[in-house]
């Protein structure tokens, strides 16, 4: 079955037809929700249309008040650790940083040889 005869059916009803209470409940959303989007400019996302939507029905309630403790240990400016990743360095490595590491690799092969031929192998 096609995705979008799903959707159909989700938004119509089994027997694709709109049920008149299904379209005013429909309409009745978009005509709130219009005046809502026309007076703060055009939304950004669609979690804000549904908030609009949400406020404009007074199905959203606002936040309670902060009790007195939390209002004063909170500073007056909350800086907040961004959520998106950070982006990665440069992963590349240039040519003297690998002729460095190599020499340092050298160093300790040559210190674990030296270090192996001190050591008497018992009989």
């Amino acid at each position: 079955m096609d995705l979008s005869l799903l959707a159909d059916a989700a938004i119509f009803g089994s027997d694709m037809r709109m049920s008149l209470p299904r379209f005013l409940a429909i309409a009745a959303a978009l005509a709130v929700a219009s005046p809502a989007a026309a007076q703060d400019g055009a939304i950004a996302t669609g979690g804000q249309a549904v908030g609009a939507l949400f406020e404009s029905l007074g199905l959203r309630k606002p936040p309670p008040p902060a009790p007195d403790f939390v209002r004063q240990s909170r500073p007056e400016k909350m800086d907040y650790a961004p959520l998106t990743p950070t982006p990665e360095k440069d992963g590349k490595q240039r040519a003297a940083q690998m002729q460095a590491a190599g020499s340092a690799l050298d160093r300790a092969a040559a210190e674990a040889r030296r270090r192996a031929a001190r050591v008497k192998v018992p009989n």
